[in-house]
């Protein structure tokens, strides 16, 4: 069966980074089945990128390889990392990028990229994605255990997710992302929405830096109706404040890291 190895950069599609990434991989296996997760992920955004891949990876084939490139520390002494959790791997920087795939999927190993005979021998300290990353990954993907990239670690960087906090019927909250159509994710996580009771139907009130709205629960965008605000469960697996049909984030002027306070009303 073909080994899946899936590409997560910030590198865009514009240069042949991408290609040549793709390339590398199908001279060391030429099996592999190389899938595009996203290459969109907002420049140099570490949280961006943990987010996109914790939230995708559920869909993927167990033991299928991710390659994650997003890498503002390249060619500094930051390390190189395999990821073994118990579903897949993960092969990139160690800068958190990985943190939250870990957190739901559970760590088996984490093995710092040292043997030399897995990469390429190429001057390119700006890119290891092409030199480093996508030759581990092939290699892994023709049959190499995770360890033998290099040693086991214990100490690799950690990203964890600021918390919410429940006082009484309010929810502390933060914007973790606001995607391309506008829509707000915070962190408010589906077990938090569950732990609270709380149900489609649900009205909220989001206050903000932008002003204060009511919204309630709902299945999806249009059960409200177009240009209302409205609160969903998506699929990163958090509560969306969103707009249907429109801009939530550019009618409140909130991005990444702007507070919300969420009350529950009825």
């Amino acid at each position: 069966m073909k080994k899946v190895i899936a590409l997560m950069t910030d590198f865009g599609l514009r240069d042949a980074f991408v290609a040549s990434m793709k390339g590398v991989i199908l001279s060391i296996c030429p099996d592999a089945n190389i899938v595009d997760l996203s290459h969109e992920v907002d420049s140099f955004d570490v949280l961006h990128g943990a987010l996109l891949l914790s939230s995708s990876a559920k869909f993927f084939p167990d033991g299928t390889i991710f390659v994650g490139v997003v890498d503002p520390g390249v060619g500094t002494e930051r390390r190189g990392i395999v990821v073994e959790t118990k579903r897949h791997v993960a092969v990139g920087p160690d800068n958190g990028l990985f943190s939250l795939l870990m957190e739901k999927e559970g760590v088996v190993g984490v093995y710092e990229i040292r043997n030399k005979s897995l990469l390429l021998d190429l001057p390119f300290e700006t890119f290891h994605g092409l030199t480093v990353f996508s030759p581990v990954a092939a290699h892994i993907a023709n049959g190499l255990p995770p360890s033998s990239a290099g040693p086991k670690i214990s100490d690799y960087v950690k990203m964890p997710l600021p918390r919410v906090q429940v006082r009484g019927s309010k929810i502390v909250a933060e914007a973790l992302h606001v995607d391309r159509f506008g829509n707000i994710i915070t962190n408010v996580s589906t077990e938090d929405i569950h732990s609270l009771g709380l149900k489609r139907g649900t009205l909220l009130r989001a206050e903000t830096e932008g002003g204060t709205v009511e919204a309630p629960l709902e299945k999806s965008y249009g059960y409200v109706p177009t240009g209302s605000f409205v609160f969903v469960l998506d699929s990163y697996g958090f509560l969306e404040l969103a707009v249907n049909q429109g801009n939530a984030a550019k009618l409140l002027g909130l991005k990444r890291g702007s507070p919300i306070e969420i009350t529950v009303l009825k």
